[in-house]
């Protein structure tokens, strides 16, 4: 997700968490001051009563409330009864209206020269309903222009104080170790952008070098021990043309022999998967896999005429891929070598292809090496020959190259399939 929709996003629940609490405070303030303000006029109704009551000795009474916003009731009650003042609301029916009508009320006891009076001011003030309309509106209404606002502050936000920082992100996308150039933003007015900038281009740098020097070292690596080995192999040649050689040094100059060509193997495969890892295979033209996979089988009939191998050929549509002619070639001797050398005998290999997957089955025995079949080196104890390496290119390909790769394994086939990744 964006950083303007998150941003967005928490806005916007920010600002509801807000008019919530906003309504709630608004409602309690507004009320507060309501009543405030009816009870600072119903003492003020007081004092004007009592003073009335002390010039005239006599009560203005009203018991209708609903005629005025203000009234007095007076009901006589025991001389012993004392009140010194008490607020309350009430409601009241106004047939004018139609409706009920909110009513502050001022309770008090007044002793005049004849009788004890229980004294109520009645005055009319806001309806609750009212008040909660009047804070609905005016908290929507201030909800929606901030609402407004806010999307207009985030388009300018993010469009203007943070063009630096896509600008960078936009150009580490374009970040190649082969081709590496600076990150170039122009100095901006924020600190941590332009130490953002800075910090990067020093990564970078950093990354490169060690790359340059680790792709060095390994092609330095293979190349060096090339020469060794090829020059021991040739002598190991020179020795086993020897008729002099009795059987136990024949043996044994085998045996060294077939050691040099599994280190030749191993010191070739990786370099391959550092070559792949480093991206020095570029995809090529689209190609078809299934020409790959005939050239295969053509070029191992006899290894498969050996173990009397049933291939099954089940093309619903040519597999074509962007890859390096080499990269395709080595994928699939990869796949159908494995296929082949862990095969029983009499048994078959079905392969299957459609616009976007590959899939190979056969039946298998009991040396296939246990735990990640992708890892490398992780190969059968029966398997002298092998070099554990073969999945391990064949993940690498695949990793690179926008495809994934699935094993499964029931308790009588192997079944290895290769599917282009949905983008």
């Amino acid at each position: 997700m964006k950083l303007s929709k998150i941003y967005k996003r928490y806005t916007l629940v920010t600002l509801s968490l807000v008019l919530m609490i906003g309504s709630l405070s608004h409602y309690g303030i507004i009320t507060y001051f309501i009543h405030r303000s009816a009870d600072h006029t119903l003492k003020e109704y007081r004092e004007n009563t009592e003073h009335y009551i002390r010039e005239h000795d006599t009560l203005i009474i009203s018991d209708n409330p609903v005629l005025s916003d203000s009234r007095i009731t007076a009901v006589v009650v025991d001389p012993d009864i004392y009140l010194e003042e008490y607020f309350r609301d009430t409601l009241v029916y106004s047939p004018y209206k139609k409706e009920t009508v909110v009513f502050r009320l001022l309770s008090y006891t007044l002793q005049t020269k004849n009788d004890n009076y229980m004294l109520t001011l009645w005055q009319a003030t806001v309806d609750t309903e009212d008040v909660l309309w009047a804070i609905g509106v005016s908290l929507l209404v201030l909800f929606i222009l901030f609402a407004l606002f806010s999307l207009w502050w985030t388009k300018w936000f993010v469009g203007n104080l943070w063009h630096p920082f896509y600008q960078i992100l936009e150009q580490l996308k374009e970040f190649d170790l082969l081709n590496l150039h600076t990150i170039k933003v122009n100095k901006c007015r924020v600190d941590e952008f332009n130490t953002l900038n800075g910090v990067l281009n020093r990564m970078l740098d950093r990354i490169q070098k060690d790359y340059i020097s680790l792709r060095e070292l390994t092609e330095t690596t293979s190349h060096e021990l090339q020469t060794p080995l090829s020059i021991v192999k040739a002598r190991l040649e020179l020795l086993q043309q020897n008729n002099q050689n009795s059987m136990k040094d024949t043996e044994l100059i085998q045996s060294v022999s077939s050691a040099v060509d599994r280190v030749i193997r191993l010191n070739r495969f990786m370099l391959t998967i550092a070559k792949i890892n480093n991206d020095q295979f570029p995809a090529g033209k689209l190609i078809s896999i299934n020409n790959y996979i005939d050239d295969f089988l053509q070029a191992y009939e006899d290894m498969i005429e050996m173990k009397n191998l049933k291939i099954q050929k089940l093309h619903s549509a040519d597999l074509k891929l962007y890859l390096h002619p080499l990269l395709a070639e080595m994928l699939t001797s990869n796949i159908l070598s494995n296929a082949i050398r862990y095969n029983i005998k009499n048994g078959h290999i079905r392969i299957q292809t459609t616009d976007s997957t590959l899939s190979v089955t056969n039946p298998y025995n009991n040396i296939i090496p246990a735990g990640d079949l992708f890892a490398r080196f992780n190969k059968s104890g029966h398997e002298k020959e092998a070099t554990g390496l073969g999945l391990a290119i064949v993940k690498s390909i695949c990793e690179k190259n926008n495809l994934d790769i699935r094993i499964d394994m029931t308790a009588n086939e192997f079944h290895i399939q290769l599917k282009v990744r949905q983008s």
